[in-house]
Formats: C-alpha cells, sequence, structure tokens
C-alpha cells in the first residue's frame, strides 16, 4: 500500500479489522499478491513512480544492496523480496538470514535513518520506520541521498532562440503555453461568432437559422465549446506544471507528461465516429504535436531537486490525506472523460440536456438530415477526451508529484482547477443550464480541490 493509503486509512481499517497488526498484515497480503502478478512489480512501483537510486546503493563484501534501508519478515519469499524491492527497500529477509552489516534501527522517522546512517550505520533494519511512517520510508531516504550528490548542480540556462537547443521541459513549457492560449482562442469564438464558416457549411444552416430552430441551442453550443476551452486551458496548467518538474530533473514529471498526451492526442480521430472534419481542431493536433514528441524525448536535466524528511508529521499527514482526495479526483476526472466521450459517440444528449433544450432526442436526430446531432456530438466526444487527458495528467502527478516543497505543484493544481471548474460553472450559469444535478460534479470538484489545497498548503510550501 502506498503511503497516500496507509497512513489515512490505517485507523480506520484497524477498527474495520480489529487490530492494527491485522491491518498490516492485511496490507501486506495484498502488495505480496501485486508482486505475484505478471506485471505486479510495475504496479507497486507505478503507485509512487520509485526507481533504484544509484547513489543509495550499498556494496558489501558479498552484494549490493539497492538502498541501505531494509526491513526483518517473519517469512522470506520470492513474491515479499518483489513486493518491498519494488518499493525501494535494500532487503526483505528472515532474522537468521539478514545481512551482517545490518543495524535493527529504534528510528521511527525517515529523517531518524538518514541520521544513523551519517553517523557511520551501513545498512538498517527499518520495521519500525517503515510501520510509524508507511511503506514509502526506504524511498524517501534514498531521494534524500540522491539529492545529495546533485546539490552542486545548476538549472541549465536555456538559450530560447536556439530550439534545437532546448532540453524536454521548454518543449512541454510551451505545449502548455499553446494549450491556455488554444483555450483562450476557443473561448474568443464561442462568445463571438460561435460557429465558423465549415461549421455552417458542414451544418447547411446559419447561426441564425439555428437561432431560429430552438432559442436555447446557440447558447447550448457555447456553454460545450466553453466548457471544452476551459478543460484546454487546465490541460495547459497541468503540462506547464510538468515542464518546471522536468526542469528539476525529476523523472516522474516526464513520464506523467507523456501519459496524459497519449490519452489526449489520439481522441482527434473520434472524428471518424461522428462523420464531421473540424480543419481548426486538425490544425491544431498537428502543430501541438511536435511540441509534445520534445517533451517526452527532448534532452533531460541533471536532477536539481531536493528531498524533504524533517517536515511535521502532522503537515505530512495532512498532505497524505489531501493525497488520497486528489488521487481520487482525478480518477473521477478520468473516467468522466471516457463516459463522456462514449456518449458523445452513442447517446450524444442527455435527460438534462433534452430537458434544456425542450426537445427529445428524435427531433435533433431528424434536424438538418442528422448533420446537427452529429456536429453536438463532434463537441461532446472532443470534450470527452481533452477531460480524459486531463484526469491522466491530474492522476500522475498526484500520484507521483506529491513533493514536499514543490511549491509549483500546489499552484498548478490551484491555477488549472480554476480554469477547468471556473469556465464549466460560469458559462452554464451564463446561459442558464443550472439544472442542480447536472452541476453537482462542478460543485463537488470545486470544494474537494479546496480541501485538497487547503491541507497540503504547508506541505507544497514547505521551507527547508
Amino acid at each position: 500500500m502506498p503511503d497516500w493509503t496507509y497512513i489515512p486509512l490505517k485507523d480506520p481499517a484497524a477498527g474495520l479489522l480489529g487490530s492494527r497488526a491485522r491491518a498490516q498484515k492485511g496490507g501486506l497480503r495484498l502488495i505480496t499478491t501485486i508482486a505475484r502478478l505478471p506485471l505486479g512489480r510495475w504496479v507497486i512501483r507505478g503507485f509512487d513512480y520509485t526507481y533504484d537510486h544509484p547513489e543509495a546503493a550499498v556494496q558489501s563484501s558479498k552484494e549490493t544492496f539497492a538502498s541501505p534501508i531494509g526491513v526483518e519478515v517473519t517469512k522470506e519469499t520470492e513474491a515479499t523480496r518483489t513486493a518491498f524491492a519494488s518499493m525501494g527497500f535494500g532487503f526483505a529477509r528472515e532474522s537468521g538470514s539478514l545481512p551482517s552489516q545490518a543495524r535493527r534501527s529504534k528510528a521511527t522517522t525517515a529523517s531518524e535513518l538518514l541520521a544513523e546512517l551519517d553517523a557511520g550505520a551501513t545498512l538498517l533494519v527499518a520495521n519500525e520506520a517503515t510501520i510509524a511512517e508507511g511503506p514509502a520510508t526506504a524511498q524517501r531516504v534514498n531521494e534524500a541521498i540522491a539529492a545529495r550528490s546533485h546539490v552542486d548542480n545548476v538549472v541549465e540556462p536555456v538559450q530560447w532562440l536556439k530550439p534545437w537547443t532546448w532540453p524536454a521541459w521548454v518543449w512541454a513549457f510551451w505545449l502548455g503555453v499553446a494549450m491556455v492560449c488554444g483555450g483562450l482562442g476557443a473561448t474568443v469564438i464561442a462568445l463571438g461568432p460561435v460557429t465558423l464558416g465549415y461549421d455552417e457549411a458542414f451544418l447547411g444552416a446559419s447561426l441564425a437559422e439555428l437561432e431560429a430552430m430552438n432559442r436555447r441551442l446557440v447558447p447550448f453550443i457555447q456553454h460545450d465549446r466553453i466548457t471544452m476551452a476551459g478543460c484546454m486551458m487546465a490541460i495547459g496548467f497541468n503540462d506547464i506544471g510538468f515542464a518546471f518538474a522536468m526542469r528539476r530533473g525529476w523523472r516522474w514529471a516526464r513520464a506523467g507528461f507523456a501519459f496524459a498526451g497519449a490519452i489526449g492526442f489520439p481522441t482527434f480521430f473520434l472524428f471518424l465516429g461522428y462523420r464531421f472534419f473540424d480543419p481548426l481542431h486538425f490544425a491544431v493536433a498537428v502543430g501541438f504535436f511536435p511540441l509534445y514528441l520534445g517533451g517526452v524525448f527532448g534532452r533531460r536535466l541533471p536532477p536539481t531537486w531536493s528531498a524533504r524528511l524533517d517536515v511535521d508529521q502532522r503537515v505530512r499527514r495532512r498532505a497524505l490525506e489531501a493525497q488520497l482526495m486528489m488521487v481520487l479526483l482525478a480518477l473521477g476526472v478520468l473516467l468522466s472523460g471516457f463516459f463522456i466521450m462514449s456518449v458523445g459517440l452513442r447517446d450524444v444528449l442527455i435527460p438534462s440536456d433534452r430537458v434544456y433544450l425542450g426537445n427529445d432526442q428524435q427531433y435533433f436526430a431528424a434536424a438538418l438530415d442528422g448533420r446537427l446531432l452529429r456536429f453536438i456530438a463532434h463537441d461532446r466526444a472532443g470534450f470527452g477526451g481533452a477531460l480524459a487527458s486531463l484526469g491522466a495528467g491530474l492522476l500522475t502527478t498526484a500520484l507521483w508529484g506529491w513533493r514536499a516543497g514543490e511549491q509549483s505543484t500546489w499552484w498548478m493544481l490551484l491555477v488549472a482547477s480554476t480554469a477547468g471548474f471556473g469556465a464549466a460553472l460560469a458559462i452554464h450559469i451564463a446561459v442558464g443550464y443550472v439544472d442542480f444535478f447536472h452541476l453537482v460534479p462542478v460543485y463537488v470538484g470545486i470544494a474537494w480541490v479546496a480541501r485538497v489545497l487547503y491541507l497540503s498548503n504547508d506541505w507544497f510550501k514547505a521551507r527547508p
């Protein structure tokens, strides 16, 4: 179990199962079960983007340990070794087979473990600290050791007029800026002409004719397009957050950036489902894609990040509660995106849409020889794809980027949430589409993010 479930849920789990010992055994049983799966090791590493830091490796007379931090287990199995190694531990052994240099530590925090290593310890059996602080204890110590090795590194200056010299983070940064500008441009279009020439050519009707068909049809189209524009801006701010983390050499940021784009860019081809080719959408996708490739495959910078172990335990616990909340929210956004994509390709209009428009599905299916419904589906499915991409970006940030002192992550969450939820709420109110149940996800999302930002504020803004 990652720390963001272990710490917030261990007391409820202990109450449910009858004791903390049962809860710990249940968690260990779960993680070893996952380790037995064909890709179990990578699933466990994916909880926190765990990887081995060469700087933390310890060489003994007989073997090399990936970390100086290990645990003593009652029964050593291949699954147990795999599970703990995947979480960053150097060893997981029974008492009779502990490494000769290993010393049982009484430390209960990662910072105390690091202090023991500084005092001369080579290998530490850290059961008490792992139980107290969570399974990421070894990884946190490993990162602190690795951070010391690059403390003298400086961020490489950027030659802005020479794109062929740009590292990956600059490409990711410009994609974020482009997405924000694209969202602003889409907002201007939606508030101004609403439809463009090729839209009207596909529909075979002018904006005035659409208004004559149904007085709420044009505001409905505006509501879809501005909600999409807000989502684009949120994606852009998320990409900028990835870029700043990549600039400091965090490996997780490139992986998160790649994953979000791998979901977002292919959704352009959803036009095959509604037979409406959008040339502006195509131009944007083609123009932005090289920036994405540069961010994924561009040059990586030497790390300059730091690892904080001395954060107050109450601050850390609150931050882990916020992390769990953010993981759940991001999963909700991701799944909502796929749901909206499927609706856009199938039903198109949900019940509250039909109530707002005052017509049933058959009316729109027949209007303009079916082109009107396909036109709305184009906007709806495109928004679903963007929402899924945003959810993927937020999920990887929540899983992997929850690092003490990383202020840019906190600000990214604030600005991206403001852009996404703010645009959705504002346009719904502006066009009078205020069905309570339709807007419940927006209301809950705003309150949820506000709570996340409140709980994690001291964590992300912690100073050395």
